[in-house]
C-alpha cells in the first residue's frame, strides 16, 4: 500500500471510531447501564426526562468497618462516586453536573469540590445524608 493509501486508510478509520464513539457513548447514556434503568421519562409534556441522581461522597466515610464500601450503598436508586483525593471529588463533582446530574457531596473533600469548581451540588451529612437523599 503506498504512503497515500495507508495515510487515507488511517483517516477513515478514525472517522469511524470517532462516529462510533459518539453514538455509543450516547447510548450508554440513556440505556440500562449507566443511570439506572433508562426509563426516567416523567409523562410530562414535551418528553422531558428526571434528572438523574449523583452521591459523591469521602471514600473515608462509605467504608464498613474494614469492607471498603458499606453494604447499603449497593442497592442505591443513584450514581455512586467515592473520591480518595481532592483531584478525584473534582472530577467527579464536574462530571456529574456536565451530565446534568442532581449531584449530593459527602464529606470534606466532596463538599469543597462542589464548593471549587461551582457547581450546585446539594451538601449532605455523612453516608447516611447520602443514602436518604438517593431514596
Amino acid at each position: 500500500m503506498t504512503l497515500l493509501g495507508t495515510h487515507i486508510a488511517a483517516v477513515l478509520a478514525a472517522g469511524a471510531v470517532a462516529t462510533g464513539g459518539v453514538f455509543g457513548a450516547e447510548a450508554l447514556a440513556n440505556g440500562p447501564l449507566f443511570g439506572g434503568g433508562g426509563d426516567d421519562s416523567t409523562g410530562g409534556a414535551g418528553g422531558e426526562q428526571a434528572a438523574r441522581t449523583a452521591l459523591v461522597i469521602d471514600a473515608s466515610l462509605a467504608r464498613d468497618g474494614r469492607e471498603l464500601l458499606d453494604p447499603r450503598l449497593d442497592d442505591v436508586d443513584a450514581d455512586v462516586r467515592l473520591p480518595r483525593s481532592a483531584d478525584e471529588a473534582r472530577t467527579n463533582v464536574r462530571y456529574f453536573d456536565e451530565l446534568d446530574y442532581r449531584v449530593y457531596v459527602a464529606g470534606a473533600q466532596s463538599t469543597a469540590a462542589a464548593e471549587r469548581t461551582g457547581v450546585n451540588a446539594t451538601t449532605v451529612d455523612g453516608l447516611d445524608g447520602a443514602l436518604a437523599a438517593a431514596r
